[in-house]
C-alpha cells in the first residue's frame, strides 16, 4: 500500500439517527452539508469539525440527499437543495451578507454553533430573520415516492432529482435572481425500477449531460436534444454480458479534467473528435466499472460522425452513443458499493459501502502492447481501511479540501465518510515513504 487512511476528527455533535450523505460546498467555503434521518440538514464547519447551522422544519421524513447550488458570480446567496423520503425537494437560502470564508468560525477560532431553524414556507413569517438565518424558500413537489438523489447542473440552471417512483425530474430556474421560481422542464421515465443516483457532466461544448443509475442494473445518459426537450441517448448495461452490472447501480462519478490531462498524449495527431469524459459506476455486484464512449455504427445511408474524410461541420452526430466498459477496478468490497468519488485534484478514486471499507485507487500507465498503439492503463489499490464506522454501513464518501489547522499543504485533500451510526468522519490520506533500496554487497 502506498498510503494510510488515518482518522482526523468526528464532526460534532453527531446526528441522533442515520446520516446519509455529506456534500462539501463547491464555492470554496469551508462548509459541508449532511442529510440525516432526523429530517434535518446539518451544516458543519470544515475548519474545526463542529456544527455551524441546522436546517430544520422543511421535511416530514429523512433527508436522503443534499446539493449546494454552484455560485456563478460574486455576492451570490448560499443555497442548498434537500431531497427527502417525503417525496419533496426543499430549497434553502442564506443571504450573501452572512456568507464569507470566515463564516465557519466564531470568536477566538471557536465554532459558530448557531442552530438556524427554518423560516417556514414563504409568506409564513415576517422576514425579520431573513438577513441572518437560513430561509426555507420553496418546496418542489411532483415525485410520487421517496427522493433518492438530487444534483445541480454545473451552471446552476437545472436541478435533477430521482426517486423510488422510477422517474427523473429536471427542474429549471426561470425567475429572476431572488424570485425563487422553478418549473418542471422534463419528466424522464425510461428506467424500469428505482433510480438511485443522478450526476451531471461538465459542459464540454455539447451541453450539460446527466447520468442516472438505477435498481434496474442500468445507467442512462440524458441531454437536452431540443430547447425544453430532454431525452435518453445512451443506455449502459442492461444485458447479461460480463460488461454489464449484475446488480443495482448505486453511484456514479464523471472523470475529472485532471485525469483526462494526465493521460493525454501531447504529440498525438487529431484523428477525430476529442474524447469525452469517462463515467465510473459502482454496484451491488461489488464492482466498480469505467465506461468510455466508442464510435457508434452509422445508420443506413447516413454518414458516420467519426468519418474523418468528411468535414466535421458536415458530419451528423450519432443518434445514440455507444458506451462500453474499458476498465474494472480491483475487487475489494464484499458487499454493495454505495458510493464512489473521483478526485478533481489527484484523479484518485475512493469507494465505500455495506462492508464499511474505505478504499483508494489510482490509475497508472502500463505502456503500449504494439508499436504506435494506444497506451494501456490499469487501476491499482493504494490504500484501504476496514471498519471505517465500526460495524455500521457507510452510506457515502467524498474527497474534500482541508481547511483545519492540521493540514500540511495549502490544497491538501481529505476523505469524508457518512454512516448509519449518524457519524460523519474526516480522514487524512498519509503518503508512505517508498522503501529504501536494498543494501549493496560491495
Amino acid at each position: 500500500m502506498r498510503l494510510q487512511i488515518l482518522p482526523i476528527s468526528v464532526f460534532k455533535p453527531v446526528a441522533s439517527s442515520r446520516a446519509w450523505v455529506s456534500i462539501p460546498n463547491p464555492n470554496n467555503l469551508p462548509l459541508i452539508a449532511t442529510g440525516t434521518s432526523d429530517k434535518t440538514v446539518r451544516v458543519y464547519s470544515l475548519k474545526n469539525f463542529t456544527l455551524h447551522s441546522t436546517l430544520e422544519g422543511g421535511h416530514t421524513r429523512s433527508v436522503r440527499s443534499v446539493a449546494w447550488k454552484p455560485s456563478t458570480g460574486p455576492n451570490k446567496s448560499l443555497e442548498i437543495a434537500s431531497g427527502s423520503f417525503d417525496a419533496t425537494i426543499g430549497l434553502w437560502r442564506r443571504h450573501a451578507d452572512d456568507v464569507s470564508a470566515e463564516d465557519a468560525r466564531g470568536a477566538n477560532g471557536q465554532a459558530l454553533e448557531q442552530e438556524i431553524g427554518s423560516l417556514g414556507p414563504p409568506g409564513d413569517n415576517d422576514g425579520s430573520e431573513a438577513e441572518e438565518d437560513w430561509g426555507f424558500m420553496l418546496v418542489l413537489e411532483g415525485h410520487d415516492s421517496e427522493v433518492k438523489s438530487i444534483a445541480f447542473s454545473p451552471s446552476g440552471q437545472f436541478l435533477a432529482s430521482c426517486s423510488r417512483d422510477k422517474s427523473i425530474w429536471i427542474w429549471e430556474e426561470v425567475g429572476e435572481e431572488g424570485e425563487d421560481e422553478w418549473e418542471t422542464t422534463a419528466v424522464l421515465q425510461e428506467h424500469t425500477a428505482d433510480v438511485k443516483s443522478v450526476c451531471w457532466r461538465e459542459n464540454d461544448g455539447n451541453g450539460e449531460v446527466l447520468a442516472s443509475a438505477s435498481y434496474d442494473d442500468t445507467i442512462r445518459l440524458w441531454k437536452e436534444v431540443e430547447e425544453g426537450e430532454w431525452g435518453s441517448y445512451a443506455e449502459l448495461g442492461g444485458d447479461e454480458s460480463q460488461e454489464s452490472h449484475q446488480g443495482t447501480v448505486w453511484s456514479l462519478a464523471w472523470e475529472p479534467a485532471v485525469s483526462q490531462r494526465s493521460f493525454a498524449e501531447p504529440d498525438a495527431d487529431e484523428p477525430g473528435p476529442a474524447k469525452v469524459a469517462r463515467l465510473m459506476s459502482s454496484s451491488a455486484d461489488c464492482t466498480i466499472r469505467v465506461w468510455s464512449q466508442v464510435p457508434s455504427p452509422p445508420q443506413p445511408n447516413r454518414p458516420s460522425y467519426f468519418n474523418s474524410s468528411i468535414p466535421s461541420t458536415m458530419r451528423p452526430a450519432p443518434a445514440n452513443e455507444t458506451w462500453v466498459v474499458t476498465a474494472t477496478l480491483p475487487k475489494i468490497h464484499n458487499f454493495p458499493i454505495y458510493s464512489i468519488d473521483w478526485s478533481r485534484k489527484t484523479g484518485r478514486v475512493v469507494s465505500t459501502g455495506g462492508d464499511g471499507k474505505i478504499v483508494v485507487y489510482e490509475e497508472r500507465t502500463k505502456g503500449r502492447t504494439t508499436v504506435g498503439g494506444e497506451i494501456e492503463r490499469e487501476w491499482v489499490v493504494i490504500g484501504s481501511l476496514d471498519g471505517g464506522h465500526g460495524p455500521y454501513e457507510v452510506n457515502h464518501v467524498t474527497w474534500c479540501t482541508r481547511y483545519d489547522s492540521g493540514k500540511t499543504q495549502e490544497d491538501e485533500e481529505m476523505i469524508v465518510t457518512t454512516g448509519d451510526d449518524g457519524i460523519v468522519r474526516a480522514w487524512a490520506v498519509h503518503e508512505l515513504s517508498p522503501p529504501p533500496p536494498p543494501a549493496s554487497n560491495t
